[in-house]
C-alpha cells in the first residue's frame, strides 16, 4: 500500500488519491443501478460491507495501534450515517437514472461548507453561497418536471446528497487521530450491521445474472474496501471542503458510466441541469469578495419575482 508519510509533499498525492476514489465511485452508480434490478438495497449493503470488513480483519490485527472505545464509537457514527446515505443512494438508483442519481448525490459539496460551520464553526466563504444558489437551479432542472413535482428516486438521491456531506464532515474530523485502517474496518462492519434486519426483513433473489453478481462483486471489493480505505487515508492531508469538491467529480464519471455501459440518453434539460450542478461545485474553491457574490445572487432574486 502506498504510505503517504514517505512522500515529501503529501497533499497532491492525496488529491491524486481521492480523484481515483471518484473514478471508481462514478462506476458504481452503473453498477448498483445494474443489481439493484434485482437485489433488494439492504441485501446490495449487506454483500457491499460485510465482506469488505472481514476483509480487512487480518490487517487490522497487524496495526500498531490496538482498537478502542474511540475507534468502535467513530465507527459506528460513520457507519450509521454512510448506511443512510448509501440506502437511500441504491433505493435512488432504483427509480431514477444512473446520471440523476450521480449528479444529484453529489450535491454533498455544496452541502459540506454549511453543514462544516454548523458543527466545526467555519463560516462558508462567499463563493459557497452564489454555489449554493447554483446547485438549487441544477438540481430544480434534473428533478423537477412540468407540473414541479419531483420523482422519487431523485428526491432520495437529494437526501442522500446531504447524508453522505455530514459523512464527510465527521471523517475529517475523525481521520485527524484515528487509524485510517481501523476506521475503515469499523465503518463497513457497522453498516453491514445496520443492513443486517433491514435485509432479513427482505426477500432474497433465488437467482441473479451474471452481470447483477458481478456488480456486487466490484461494489464489495473496489467500490467499498480499495475506495473506502484510501478516502480514509487521503482525507487526513486535504480539507473536507476541498476534498468534497474532488469527489463531487464521481457525477460526472457516473453520468459517463450511465452512457457507456446501461445506454442511458444524455437530453438537453439533463446536460442543461448537470452543468450548473458542475459549475456551482467548481465554484465552490473559488474566491470570491462579498460584494461580487451579493452582485452575482441578487440578480437572480429580482428576475424571479
Amino acid at each position: 500500500m502506498l504510505r503517504l508519510r514517505a512522500i515529501r509533499n503529501r497533499t497532491p498525492a492525496a488529491e491524486f488519491g481521492l480523484l481515483f476514489v471518484t473514478v471508481i465511485w462514478g462506476v458504481s452508480f452503473a453498477a448498483t443501478k445494474c443489481a439493484a434490478d434485482q437485489v433488494t438495497p439492504a441485501w446490495i449493503l449487506l454483500t457491499r460491507f460485510g465482506p469488505a470488513a472481514a476483509l480487512l480483519v487480518p490487517f487490522a490485527r497487524k496495526r500498531p495501534n490496538r482498537l478502542c472505545r474511540a475507534d468502535l464509537k467513530a465507527g459506528l457514527v460513520l457507519g450509521l450515517l454512510n448506511f443512510l446515505a448509501c440506502e437511500l443512494q441504491t433505493w435512488g438508483a432504483k427509480y431514477t437514472t444512473a446520471g440523476n442519481n450521480a449528479f444529484l448525490t453529489t450535491v454533498y459539496c455544496v452541502a459540506v461548507p454549511f453543514l462544516d460551520w454548523a458543527v466545526r464553526r467555519r463560516r462558508p466563504r462567499a463563493a459557497n453561497i452564489v454555489s449554493a444558489f447554483l446547485c438549487i437551479a441544477g438540481v430544480g432542472l434534473l428533478s423537477l418536471r412540468g407540473n414541479f413535482s419531483i420523482q422519487l428516486g431523485d428526491l432520495l438521491s437529494l437526501g442522500s446528497g446531504f447524508a453522505f456531506a455530514l459523512q464527510i464532515v465527521v471523517i475529517g474530523i475523525v481521520s485527524e487521530k484515528r487509524d485510517p485502517i481501523l476506521l475503515t474496518g469499523t465503518q463497513c462492519a457497522f453498516t453491514a450491521l445496520a443492513a443486517l434486519p433491514v435485509a432479513l426483513a427482505e426477500p432474497f433473489p433465488a437467482t441473479i445474472t451474471l452481470q447483477a453478481a458481478l456488480s456486487l462483486v466490484f461494489l464489495s471489493l473496489f467500490a467499498t474496501l480499495l475506495a473506502t480505505l484510501i478516502q480514509m487515508v487521503c482525507q487526513k492531508y486535504v480539507a473536507s471542503s476541498k476534498a468534497s469538491l474532488i469527489m463531487s467529480m464521481e457525477s460526472v464519471f457516473g453520468c459517463l458510466s450511465g452512457v457507456l455501459f446501461l445506454g442511458e440518453s444524455l437530453t438537453a434539460r439533463f446536460l442543461e441541469g448537470s452543468a450548473l450542478i458542475l459549475t456551482a461545485i467548481l465554484l465552490c474553491e473559488v474566491k470570491l469578495p462579498a460584494r461580487a457574490a451579493a452582485a452575482a445572487v441578487l440578480p437572480k432574486n429580482s428576475a424571479k419575482k
